[in-house]
């Protein structure tokens, strides 16, 4: 009696997508950190997405576009799931600490202006996005306008 191992087709998801992943995750944690994430906020993440990252990061440093587009992916995810601001914080955080130097500066700094625009699309930057913002900074090790 011969036995078939039965085995399950899922797309391969590069470390550069696990990346991304993370990052997605934090820009939800920005646009959620008060709670609600606004059609501004949620606009102001797709159009930086979409004119950055997905031209810019993805034609400077050569990463794939299926990897720089889980970003979007893990951020519609965390919004469907109703993640809280802090929980998706903590999974950059704790990504971020393993490896500090996953990130380039060109990338470091891509990542505070997008986390700046999403914090401005709605009436401005309040305190709690001034924190996790100040936080962020600390992290990379790079300072970004909030004015």
């Amino acid at each position: 009696m011969s036995s078939t191992a039965v085995t399950t087709c899922t797309p391969s998801i590069t470390l550069e997508g696990h990346r991304y992943a993370s990052l997605g995750m934090l820009f939800y944690s920005i646009a959620a950190c008060d709670r609600r994430v606004g059609e501004a906020e949620l606009a102001a993440f797709r159009r930086m997405l979409a004119q950055h990252w997905m031209i810019e990061d993805a034609g400077v440093h050569g990463r794939s576009v299926d990897d720089v587009g889980r970003m979007g992916s893990a951020f519609e995810e965390a919004l469907r799931g109703g993640m809280s601001a802090s929980a998706a914080y903590a999974r950059f955080e704790a990504e971020q600490l393993r490896d500090p130097d996953r990130f380039d500066g060109w990338t470091r700094s891509l990542i505070l202006r997008t986390a700046v625009a999403i914090a401005k699309a709605s009436a401005g930057v309040n305190a709690s996005e001034v924190r996790i913002i100040g936080r962020l900074q600390k992290l990379l090790g790079r300072t970004a306008p909030l004015s």
